[in-house]
């Protein structure tokens, strides 16, 4: 399937309650804390792609990168509108966004890129974007795991969730192609840009959800407990799936390919398409 921009039209006119992910309270915290991140950081990801696209020369890479940023910049708004709604059921994030965003996004990357603007410090920044589509793909890989995306009750927060988890599959190889393209199979780059991407978003995410939970006067505090354990060993939660990304990425012969898209992801943008 050629690689295309597809529209998420949900305008979420109701609010959305802050528990929306199952019974799981911990896990709708996770997940409303990357939601509030999405649209910063994948316009990151876009600046690092678009960076190097004089390079490409195959007309099916170019194509792919136009798609690649219009999917990018459609996630963007559509989150952007899902934590608008939500924002009512969770309160006032506006200083978790100025530390996520202005801090990194506003001072360092454009201080790094204007003033050291050296070919190595562009692909690190494309590595950090390879490694972090990484890690979002495998979670978008679990939502299509059979039970999963109905957990989620309210049909516009899993059609949400579902075209976005299967455009991520979709063009999860091609950060990390474009990578390979301008540096070569560089083992220590890929890994820096690895730990750099997973060590962020673990502190932001760590930091957004706590504070999240700390201000729920409804959060099930007597499951927390269970709610964490749950977290990192269940099959395809959050941190199962966060971890064990990360060895996978970690081999020395990984590709993204290697993991093939979930069929019912593949399903779902033919669906979308007819």
């Amino acid at each position: 399937m050629q690689m295309t921009v597809r529209k998420n039209k949900d305008t979420f006119a109701e609010p959305v309650p802050a528990h929306w992910a199952g019974k799981d309270a911990l896990q709708s915290h996770v997940l409303n804390t990357l939601s509030l991140m999405f649209p910063d950081g994948e316009s990151f990801f876009i600046r690092s792609v678009k960076h190097f696209a004089d390079r490409v020369t195959d007309p099916k890479m170019q194509a792919d990168i136009k798609a690649f940023v219009g999917q990018e910049m459609q996630h963007s708004m559509a989150h952007e509108r899902f934590n608008k709604a939500v924002a009512e059921n969770v309160g006032n994030m506006d200083w978790f966004m100025w530390l996520f965003t202005v801090p990194t996004f506003e001072w360092l990357e454009p201080f790094v890129r204007k003033n050291l603007g050296f070919e190595f410090l562009h692909q690190w920044a494309l590595s950090v974007t390879a490694a972090a589509e990484n890690m979002t793909a495998g979670f978008a890989q679990s939502l299509f795991q059979p039970g999963e995306l109905e957990k989620i009750k309210r049909a516009d927060v899993r059609e949400l969730y579902a075209w976005h988890a299967a455009e991520e599959m979709e063009h999860r190889d091609l950060a990390f192609d474009v990578l390979e393209l301008v540096g070569g199979n560089n083992y220590a780059m890929r890994m820096s840009g690895m730990a750099f991407a997973y060590g962020i978003i673990t502190a932001y995410v760590a930091l957004g959800t706590s504070y999240l939970v700390l201000k729920d006067k409804e959060f099930p505090w007597a499951t927390l407990p269970q709610q964490l354990v749950d977290l990192f060993t269940k099959e395809n939660s959050l941190g199962r799936v966060f971890f064990e990304g990360m060895v996978d990425y970690m081999r020395l012969n990984f590709h993204p390919s290697q993991q093939p898209m979930h069929p019912d992801a593949l399903a779902y943008l033919e669906k979308m398409a007819s």
